[in-house]
């Protein structure tokens, strides 16, 4: 038999080393000594959720709770759990329980400070970083969760400085760089935020939030990607509800406004014009993520940052507006007799373009078992999409139907997509 203390520290070490599959079977060892041993549940739960295991964690730690109720530490990792899978109330009930039994945690009250910024109450958000700070002036969570708050209530000076004194107190924390990256990136400054981010990256190459964090800095330097970012950043700051209303509202304005306008003669043109603008916002939001994609394969740095499906997304969007481009190239040239060529390449124009918006959102490699619903229904609009344009030389009629079903289940997608989340 092992010495069961021994083996909760090597656990440890193994732990904070990233081995974690190791520090697993070290854990598995001593609970086959002692089942209930609380601090080897709770060892084993960070193992799960390092491994991005949150049920499986949830219950190992449920598990170490029934053997030591009192635990306050248990009752952190179970909040921590139920804020990675959205569980917010359920975080909150659990933070608070840890609260009751040592209120002095400081990390409880960072991680209260992070589920309200989740929630988009940033001032109570700002209130827990600052009760954690009470009791610990220089814990670094309670310290990013703080720069976070002031960063969303517009309060820059003191963002900034609480951000400097998180780098001051431990400048090779990955957590820290990254906080700082996305407080920068938010504040529309990606250069800043680039070398946050690379600095993270430096510490810890596989920083999932820091690898994000650079493909946004990176694409930023796109103009209209980081006008819409920007935006992104606005609507999320707002509310949940705010995906959906802002984007109902534009399409009721665009309406409103292109149908007062096509009554009135002199400005029809305004009516094209407004609609026009509307469906080019539209389409751009779709369609501007993988084309900033396809930019980083030739960048130096954004080439390694982005993932297998991220490439072949992009690369299959490029191809589709490449290809719709031709075709309304060919179009343009046809003498307007030829009546039948005219149809079909109109209708492939318009099938290729809008081909651009489900590419954008499947992944590769193609699955229908994996990546859900969604890339599901990506897939069937793609191909019903790419029958239409098959079927132009054998049926133009058929190829019509399809299209139509086609451009219609693409309307659904893109608006069933803002109710998601």
């Amino acid at each position: 038999m092992q010495d069961v203390q021994a083996g909760l520290d090597r656990a440890n070490i193994l732990l904070h080393q990233h081995r974690v599959k190791d520090a697993q079977e070290q854990l598995h060892n001593i609970l086959q000594q002692e089942p209930q041993n609380s601090e080897a549940l709770a060892l084993l739960t960070r193992c799960s959720y390092q491994l991005n295991q949150y049920d499986e964690g949830l219950d190992i730690v449920e598990q170490a709770i029934q053997s030591d109720p009192e635990n306050p530490y248990l009752f952190y990792l179970r909040g921590f759990g139920y804020y990675h899978t959205d569980k917010l109330e359920k975080a909150i009930q659990n933070y608070e329980s840890a609260l009751m039994l040592q209120p002095y945690f400081s990390e409880v009250y960072a991680m209260l400070a992070y589920v309200y910024i989740e929630k988009k109450d940033f001032k109570r958000s700002l209130a827990y970083a600052n009760d954690g700070l009470a009791w610990e002036p220089e814990n670094l969570s309670c310290l990013n969760a703080r720069s976070i708050s002031l960063n969303k209530l517009k309060m820059t000076d003191e963002a900034i400085a609480t951000m400097k004194h998180a780098l001051a107190q431990d400048p090779d924390n990955e957590h820290t760089h990254t906080t700082v990256g996305w407080n920068f990136l938010e504040k529309g400054k990606h250069k800043e935020a680039n070398k946050h981010f690379k600095e993270a990256l430096r510490i810890n190459p596989n920083y999932s939030s820091a690898q994000l964090g650079l493909k946004e800095s990176l694409k930023s330097n796109i103009p209209p990607y980081r006008w819409l970012l920007q935006y992104s950043f606005w609507v999320n700051n707002k509310g949940k509800n705010m995906r959906w209303i802002i984007p109902v509202g534009l399409y009721l304005l665009t309406r409103l406004g292109s149908s007062l306008f096509q009554h009135t003669e002199n400005y029809k043109n305004v009516a094209y014009v407004i609609v026009g603008l509307y469906l080019l916002f539209v389409i751009t939001s779709w369609v501007i993520g993988p084309l900033a994609n396809f930019f980083l394969l030739f960048h130096k740095d954004g080439k390694y940052a982005l993932t297998p499906s991220e490439k072949y997304s992009s690369i299959s969007v490029v191809t589709a507006l490449c290809a719709g481009m031709i075709s309304l190239i060919i179009l343009a040239l046809l003498p307007a007799t030829q009546n039948n060529l005219i149809n079909i390449f109109t209708l492939c124009t318009l099938v290729f373009w809008g081909l651009s918006m489900p590419l954008s959102s499947i992944h590769f490699p193609l699955s229908f078992k994996n990546y859900g619903r969604q890339n599901k229904f990506s897939m069937m609009i793609a191909g019903l999409g790419i029958l239409s344009i098959l079927f132009t030389p054998i049926s133009f009629t058929v190829a019509t139907a399809m299209a139509a079903a086609f451009l219609i289940m693409l309307i659904i997608n893109s608006w069933t997509s803002l109710f998601k989340k």
